[in-house]
């Protein structure tokens, strides 16, 4: 079980290198710079400006020297700077991870005190019809979109009881 376990941990980490790389290259692949955003933003830049700003932000090297100097960034848990808000980008991200993580621990939380008693009855009244009835409640709720459900709840708990704001 261990071996398979860190099987895919090691599959995983291949297919998010993958995929960094695919979408930092997508990206490079887009007309224009974010210097010729600067120049559009800020009309008192000049071509010597934006050459010292090309070669500060690295956009003067090939892509695969940018992309690697990115990834050892990311795993030195550098995410960049954010210009828009003139803060590292963890300041700005970090009161909502806080948030998405208290989220998901509650999900999971609640899904688990949800499926496995259902899982526990189904197994030890198999082949019954309350089996059948768990079985297609799990499949029911696999299947529906989860932006549907979310919009559902939202109207549910937020409009109709007021329990929640919807905002």
């Amino acid at each position: 079980m261990a071996r398979f376990l860190f099987n895919r941990f090691v599959q995983c980490l291949i297919v998010l290198l993958v995929m960094s790389f695919v979408i930092y290259g997508l990206i490079g692949l887009m007309p224009g710079d974010p210097i010729d955003l600067m120049i559009t933003a800020d009309p008192n830049l000049t071509a010597i400006d934006a050459s010292h700003l090309r070669e500060l932000y690295g956009l003067d090297r090939p892509i695969i020297q940018r992309y690697g100097h990115w990834l050892l960034s990311v795993i030195n848990g550098d995410l960049g700077y954010s210009r828009l808000h003139a803060l590292p980008v963890l300041e700005v991200m970090g009161p909502a991870i806080l948030n998405t993580i208290i989220l998901l621990g509650l999900s999971f939380a609640l899904a688990l005190l949800i499926a496995l008693p259902l899982g526990i009855i189904a197994a030890m009244r198999a082949h019954t019809s309350l089996d059948y009835g768990i079985n297609m409640l799990a499949f029911a709720g696999i299947s529906i979109p989860q932006f549907w459900l979310a919009l559902l709840l939202i109207i549910v708990f937020a409009v109709v009881l007021g329990w929640l704001p919807a905002g």
